[in-house]
């Protein structure tokens, strides 16, 4: 993107998985011409509806959502593929006058694109296929690997976050340099050019809504929206393996849950968890401003003066 001073900043509205950010935008889109660019690791799968909370048709054609219903679940989508079609969008929405809103909990895609992480090499499907083998061979072993290389890195990846361990793994293989060092803190010019607002919630209104949430998605039909993703093929090799509401629903499926409840129970106790994680990588971020629920804080601090 052109760094030109009379570019106003792009603004971006994030927060933890239920914080209400869809809401937010439905009512500054009463007032401003926005248009959203999803920051949703989830919601660009097709067919991944109910259990992403991904805006509804009737929500899509009040606020224009672009990065979402893109590719199938067994494809894949970086952090790097994101940075580049967001500031694609971004150019584009602009080009007819309207305002560009980046929007989602995502923390590794708005670290892309905001600068905030270092160029690293691309992927080299050779490494990643001998650590896969490795990995299969004896379960657990990249995780150790990785705390004996780099326990900063393994500290924040997790033992269960095989994709992540083989891309710490794969970076040191081809630079010969541990992730945590190659990190560097990105590029502070280009951070510049987004201003970013994060939704928080007090600790115990945020687990209620998480709970509530999951029960409102089992209610909607998530059951059967994963029968169908199954009957279509898709199954735990794909996405669906990997996403919180999904897994516990095949969970579920296969009996390995015993009831409705206990489902429910479990999705509500992955997303807790998932949102503590997220917690942790925004700190990562500088110059984050965070609000409790205040609709016209939020929509000053995303557009207000300097911006549209």
């Amino acid at each position: 993107m052109d760094d030109n001073l009379h570019i106003p900043p792009v603004s971006v509205l994030t927060g933890c998985t239920a914080s209400g950010k869809t809401g937010v935008l439905l009512k500054l889109k009463e007032k401003r011409d926005i248009e959203v660019i999803s920051a949703d690791s989830r919601q660009v799968y097709r067919g991944l509806d109910i259990g992403t909370a991904k805006p509804s048709l009737e929500e899509q054609s009040v606020l224009a959502h672009h990065l979402i219903d893109i590719i199938n679940p067994d494809e894949a989508f970086s952090a790097g593929m994101f940075s580049r079609e967001a500031q694609r969008l971004i150019s584009e929405i602009r080009n007819r006058d309207s305002i560009p809103v980046i929007a989602g909990g995502t923390v590794l895609y708005l670290l892309a694109l905001t600068g905030s992480l270092d160029p690293m090499p691309r992927r080299c499907s050779g490494v990643r296929e001998g650590l896969m083998v490795l990995e299969r061979e004896t379960p657990g072993v990249l995780y150790r690997m990785l705390e004996k290389l780099d326990p900063l890195t393994a500290a924040s990846t997790g033992e269960g976050d095989i994709r992540r361990q083989i891309r710490a793994l794969e970076l040191f293989a081809l630079t010969g340099s541990l992730p945590a060092v190659l990190r560097k803190g990105g590029d502070p010019k280009l951070r510049r050019m987004f201003r970013i607002v994060g939704i928080s919630l007090p600790r115990e209104d945020h687990r209620r809504k998480i709970r509530s949430r999951a029960a409102d998605m089992i209610d909607q039909g998530l059951v059967d929206e994963v029968k169908s993703l199954l009957s279509e093929g898709w199954g735990r090799e794909s996405v669906l393996g990997r996403t919180i509401g999904y897994r516990e629903v095949l969970d579920f499926l296969d009996g390995s849950i015993a009831s409705i409840e206990k489902t429910i129970d479990a999705i509500s106790a992955s997303t807790w968890h998932l949102v503590r994680k997220q917690k942790n990588m925004f700190d990562r971020f500088e110059g984050i401003v965070w609000v409790e629920d205040n609709q016209d804080l939020i929509e000053e601090l995303l557009l207000g003066e300097g911006g549209f």
